[in-house]
């Protein structure tokens, strides 16, 4: 399954588009399909650690053109928390 594509330049992100598009990325990190990933789980409890967190800190800045703190996957720890976070970033960057 491919992940659906989010472009930079679009600022309207759906919560679903966002929620796909980080299921895939951290299904990447902990090995499990994306399926798997329950969006009201605390990412942790999948063994996303710290430095795979950072990871993909960095992928959602670099893909969506943010700027996020470092610390945003501990203060949004699911799926849902961090999808609420990034649409409430690119929000304020429009």
């Amino acid at each position: 399954m491919s992940s659906p594509i989010i472009e930079k330049n679009n600022q309207d992100h759906s919560p679903e588009e966002l929620t796909g598009w980080l299921k895939e990325r951290i299904a990447e990190h902990v090995q499990l399909p994306a399926e798997e990933i329950d969006a009201d789980v605390p990412l942790a409890n999948y063994g996303l650690d710290s430095l795979y967190a950072l990871t993909v800190v960095t992928e959602i800045e670099e893909h969506l053109g943010l700027t996020l703190e470092p610390t945003v996957m501990w203060d949004a720890p699911t799926l849902n928390a961090l999808v609420e976070v990034i649409r409430a970033e690119l929000a304020h960057a429009a």
